[in-house]
């Protein structure tokens, strides 16, 4: 496989953060904003929340050692695991929890009021096992600090007591056939079948004595009659054995008597540090609360962020016209921070390298570029809404071919709304409107043409507003006109009204085949937009190219093309301009 291939591969997966911290940075004060709302809410949650207390028991639980009394009946003791999991059940058993909520008369408490009030302390008590070790934690929560401790120590005494009665309980059977005097063949072959009796080595080896002898018997009585000296010998060391063996059964039941004795005086299970009162709730956890509501604020307020970044259909970078709006891209134009008493354009008339100045610039030659194949060709300046920037891109763009030394024209095409007389302090007497009237002298082109304060810069303006703007640029004399105007300029500019609203844009496209189009940084909605080419490629309007205007990035910018950098509008050598 190409290698060049495998490594644009390798890059297009890789995930580029920069891009993911631009889109928070440009939004981030709607990630603080979820934030504080967030944490807010964790200081209600703290202040609403009923405090909640919590005591623990610390109690010990030994397993019983294999020598203790152990009898057929009872069972044999399954794994530690399983006795120890056994004792933790039994420490939230409905019994015991049932006796402990009856004995405390824990019904006269809220918390814990019947029906079930059994099943209401057990969600309030947990069993915490201490890793290798036979310790374990008995917890207990309350909304009474003091119930709360009074409740784990009940728990804790009562189960230490129920395990006495209960071992008591079982060894009942086993005292009762030790301490009789004559004892039942039922309680006699229990304490036969103990395993102290049945694992001692001498009885064993007597009772397989006892049973060759038995068998030798057995033969020889079958041979011989009962009065046989051979019959009689085997009787008597038969009747030997059996009585030695009933002897050390004696013995061993005696010992196992005097050991129970001293066995059930104690109990593997005790408690080791009772439950005291706590200090303080452990419930609401404000500072975890704060934490939690902060991270959760933070998760939501990105999350929320990037639905609005999916949301925003307005155009924002150049691959959003590129792609979106299928138009070229000739640059950005930023904000511009005119100052009071200062002029529009005042920043293209002075020296150094100014951030505006210098997009406008970039726009020029990228224009230029555009109309490679007809450089005289007249340009609209269109916008699908007001307040786009149109006429502020109009009257820079203006400046930066005039200072090229072509002789340029700036007609104010929007009837409705004029503002480039505002712009270059001039009157608004003589205009467009003006060509229209019968007097010669004031409706001659040259007569309302008015030169700027710029070298090689005339602008037309609209004139006083007619009372059908559109009826007038319906008419052959606006042909008429552009024209002239072509003659005797080098660069002809149309500052038009917005798409949308009216159709006077399109009016002038009748004459005017080539636009460029302004676009407000991340305000207009590109469907809105898109319905606004359409109605000028429909009118025979070509693009040449968009252009974003009121650009003000946060932080960095990004496009396919790369990062643009937040760099200052004004000349570091002009410190009274920053």
């Amino acid at each position: 496989m190409n290698e060049n291939f495998i490594n644009e591969t390798n890059n297009s997966e890789e995930i580029d953060f920069t891009f993911y911290i631009s889109v928070i940075l440009k939004r981030i004060w709607l990630l603080i904003g979820v934030v504080i709302i967030c944490i807010a809410a964790a200081v209600v949650v703290n202040m609403l929340m009923q405090p909640k207390y919590k005591a623990s028991v610390l109690m010990m639980i030994d397993r019983e050692d294999s020598g203790k009394i152990e009898t057929s009946s009872f069972g044999s003791w399954a794994s530690d695991e399983d006795y120890y999991r056994t004792q933790y059940k039994l420490l939230e058993s409905r019994t015991l929890l049932e006796k402990v909520h009856k004995n405390m008369n824990l019904s006269e408490v809220p918390e814990f009021k019947q029906p079930n009030g059994w099943a209401k302390l057990k969600k309030h008590i947990k069993i915490i096992p201490i890793t290798r070790s036979r310790l374990l934690n008995l917890e207990v929560e309350s909304y009474d600090r003091q119930l709360c401790a009074k409740i784990a120590n009940t728990i804790a005494r009562t189960f230490v007591e129920d395990n006495v009665s209960n071992r008591v309980s079982i060894a009942q059977d086993v005292i009762a056939a030790l301490d009789a005097t004559e004892r039942s063949s039922k309680q006699q072959e229990l304490l036969n079948s103990m395993p102290q009796v049945v694992n001692s080595d001498f009885i064993k080896n007597l009772k397989n004595q006892e049973i060759a002898l038995y068998k030798q018997y057995v033969q020889l009585n079958a041979r011989y009659t009962v009065n046989h000296p051979e019959v009689i010998s085997v009787q008597n060391q038969l009747q030997a054995i059996r009585e030695k063996i009933d002897v050390e059964t004696r013995r061993l039941i005696q010992s196992i008597k005097i050991e129970l004795s001293g066995q059930f005086s104690g109990n593997n299970i005790r408690i080791v540090d009772e439950a005291l009162v706590p200090d303080n709730p452990y419930k609401p956890n404000k500072m975890l609360n704060l934490l939690i509501g902060f991270c959760v604020g933070c998760i939501l307020g990105i999350l929320f962020i990037f639905i609005v970044e999916f949301l925003d259909k307005t155009i924002k970078t150049s691959d959003d016209l590129q792609e979106k709006l299928k138009i070229p891209f000739l640059g950005f134009i930023p904000v511009n921070k005119i100052k009071k008493l200062q002029s529009e354009y005042e920043i293209m008339l002075k020296e150094g390298n100014f951030l505006l100045a210098e997009q406008i610039r970039n726009i020029r030659t990228m224009l230029g570029f555009a109309l490679s194949d007809d450089r005289k060709a007249p340009i609209l300046i269109a916008s699908s809404l007001q307040s786009e920037g149109k006429s502020h891109l109009s009257v820079n763009l203006a400046v930066a071919f005039a200072q090229t030394q072509k002789k340029v024209l700036l007609i104010d095409g929007d009837l409705r709304r004029s503002r480039l007389h505002k712009v270059f302090k001039v009157s608004n007497e003589k205009g467009l409107t003006n060509i229209w009237q019968e007097d010669k002298k004031i409706s001659s082109f040259e007569y309302n043409v008015q030169q700027t304060s710029v070298e090689n810069l005339y602008v037309m303006t609209s004139g006083l507003r007619p009372p059908n703007p559109s009826e007038l640029l319906n008419t052959p004399l606006l042909e008429v006109f552009i024209k002239w105007a072509v003659e005797n300029y080098d660069c002809v500019m149309v500052d038009c009204p917005a798409v949308l609203p009216v159709s006077d844009t399109l009016l002038w496209g009748k004459y005017i085949n080539k636009a460029v189009f302004v676009v407000k940084y991340g305000s207009t909605n590109s469907k809105l937009v898109e319905a606004a080419l359409e109605k000028m490629k429909n009118a025979g309007i070509k693009i040449v190219g968009g252009v974003i205007s009121q650009y003000e990035p946060k932080g960095l910018t990004y496009s396919k093309y790369g990062y643009y950098k937040n760099y200052s509008y004004y000349n570091e050598d002009n410190k009274e301009d920053k």
